[in-house]
């Protein structure tokens, strides 16, 4: 995927590099298309497996206003024939971690199945090591991101080696501890840092930047999910690849 972004009108950014789809930064939570990706996000998830829709509008809009400094944020429409969003992609650069957080992807039913998803999930990417390079380093570490533990996806990417899931019971900030919903898995995709095994320590603060900084949790420790996850690291010196992912 092209890395180039270039303007489009008011209020966002057309990224080139996929044939025949255009790919737009959305910059100004004022724009129809902006109402039109959020919606299909609402559409797409659960309520507690979301962010609420102003919550959401108030990134974009911090965005706009330039309020925003180490912990970029992106959301991404890849318009369909009609010009509304066939897919959308949003995300949050961590630049404590060199990271990038994958926090939604969807795409309207009649689009599903054509591999969209992958392609407007490329542009997230670069867009995020356009962030870790802005931030001097000479690439990005790691794309993060969170799917259920069956997903088919995270397997394949597992079994060709281009994705990591993490060693440990991961909640996000949606849910309940032992509240019978699917299970999630949190994994990192290599870019630059290729390490399979992670310092304990590391793994923590990976934990705490996504869901303080990426799902801007006021007080993490005041979760019994998150306080779940740092206990059972506690006696680990390393957290290696789950498993149960094969």
């Amino acid at each position: 995927m092209a890395a180039e972004m270039r303007r489009s009108g008011e209020g966002h950014l057309q990224l080139g590099g996929v044939p025949g789809r255009r790919i737009i930064e959305i910059s100004d939570e004022r724009e129809t298309l902006a109402e039109e990706a959020l919606r299909l996000i609402a559409d797409s998830f659960p309520p507690h497996d979301r962010h609420p829709t102003y919550m959401l509008r108030g990134e974009i809009e911090e965005k706009r206003r330039g309020l925003l400094l180490d912990h970029n944020y992106h959301l991404l429409a890849m318009l369909g024939t009609d010009e509304r969003p066939a897919a959308v992609v949003a995300g949050r650069y961590l630049a404590g971690l060199n990271a990038g957080f994958v926090t939604y992807l969807a795409a309207r039913p009649e689009y599903r199945g054509r591999k969209l998803g992958r392609q407007i999930r490329s542009a997230l990417v670069e867009a995020f090591r356009e962030d870790a390079r802005g931030m001097g380093e000479s690439d990005l570490a790691w794309v993060l991101g969170e799917v259920r533990l069956e997903s088919p996806w995270l397997r394949m990417l597992f079994r060709e080696g281009q994705a990591i899931p993490f060693d440990l019971t991961y909640y996000h900030p949606g849910m309940d501890l032992d509240d019978g919903t699917e299970r999630y898995v949190l994994y990192r995709q290599p870019v630059l840092d290729e390490r399979k095994v992670l310092p304990t320590d590391e793994v923590r603060q990976i934990l705490y930047a996504i869901w303080r900084r990426a799902y801007r949790v006021p007080y993490p420790l005041q979760r019994p999910t998150f306080r779940a996850m740092i206990e059972e690291l506690e006696g680990r010196e390393t957290v290696g690849a789950h498993p149960e992912v094969r």
